[in-house]
């Protein structure tokens, strides 16, 4: 195997370096820092945040191996990994799923936005009650007519506090565990969801945590991820792109360390 970066990634790593120590490296992602949305907007407009998503509906449509070396040389070049950290979960929970299960009609809605940095994307799967065991979920989702009514707490939820958009996942069947499980994608403003105050953590400042609440959120039925019982699947396959990806930014921390 050939493990040579072409030149075209080799520049991609030079660019997204520069970027990051230019536009970036200014913020350090403490306590009085917080969440910076300026900084997300940057890395909208320079690309980052659109790195996966195919040229129709705003990005650049790179693939895998480019999108985390250009990752990578933003753990480089980045001091605020909580922005970094933010990222991630923006990408691989909210826009890969979008993107691999999302009808025509979601993808035109929402990823736009979330590739050039005009929205902030969320993913709620952890519960009070069900951390490792995900699909021990107590939020509730009932079909009523035309809608589905969702009831439930998500915790741990990365970008809550900022989010626009909320891929959420409650079951629609208790009795048939992971395979009751269903997604849905919310919006902010949402009746019936909301969204509590950061939660205080002693690092990554800079990416804010918080709980989603859903007391009666009702959603029209087009506002479904996938079908029914497919929350498992979308969840294994946001998990996949999450685990090969995030760490490519601790890589590039240690090699500036």
């Amino acid at each position: 195997m050939d493990f040579t970066l072409s030149a075209e990634q080799l520049e991609l790593r030079t660019n997204v370096l520069a970027f990051a120590k230019d536009a970036l490296d200014d913020a350090t992602g403490d306590a009085e820092d917080g969440f910076r949305r300026d900084l997300w907007a940057r890395c909208g407009e320079f690309g980052i945040l659109g790195l996966p998503v195919p040229e129709q509906y705003g990005g650049s449509g790179r693939d895998v191996l480019s999108t985390t070396i250009a990752m990578e040389a933003l753990g480089y070049g980045c001091r605020d990994h909580g922005l970094l950290f933010s990222m991630h979960a923006h990408l691989w929970a909210v826009v890969a799923p979008l993107l691999a299960f999302g009808t025509e009609e979601q993808k035109a809605r929402y990823v736009p936005g979330l590739a050039d940095g005009t929205l902030v994307g969320a993913h709620g799967m952890s519960e009070p009650e069900s951390g490792s065991d995900a699909y021990a979920m107590r939020a509730r989702a009932v079909k009523d007519g035309d809608c589905y009514v969702l009831d439930g707490t998500k915790t741990w939820v990365t970008n809550a506090p900022v989010a626009d958009v909320f891929v959420v996942f409650a079951t629609v069947n208790p009795k048939r565990g992971m395979w009751g499980a269903t997604a849905f994608v919310i919006d902010k403003g949402t009746p019936g969801l909301s969204v509590s105050k950061p939660f205080r953590k002693l690092g990554l400042n800079g990416s804010p945590m918080g709980e989603v609440i859903l007391d009666g959120c009702r959603i029209p039925a087009s506002a479904r991820l996938g079908a029914e019982g497919q929350g498992a699947t979308i969840f294994n396959h946001s998990m996949g792109w999450e685990r090969s990806c995030i760490l490519a930014s601790q890589v590039g921390r240690m090699e500036r360390q």
